[in-house]
């Protein structure tokens, strides 16, 4: 079922806003994904910044719902 993804959405856990940012597959579960990229939230209200360091594909794959948004 979550094979058929192509591409994850993130969003921001703290107000649900979509980030503006999606990472596409490549069907590697164990690739680095997005190592070192600061990422922040464009709601003025939210503050949250995050910077993913040991995130693999495989774990975006989990975490994401049947939509393909995934909230860090």
């Amino acid at each position: 079922m979550m094979r058929e993804l192509k591409q994850i959405e993130f969003y921001c856990k703290k107000c649900r806003k979509s980030m503006k940012m999606a990472y596409l597959l490549t069907g590697n579960d164990d690739e680095p994904v997005l190592t070192g990229i600061i990422i922040r939230c464009h709601t003025n209200r939210c503050t949250r910044v995050m910077v993913l360091k040991k995130y693999t594909e495989g774990m975006l794959i989990a975490r994401a719902d049947n939509e393909g948004k995934v909230y860090i």
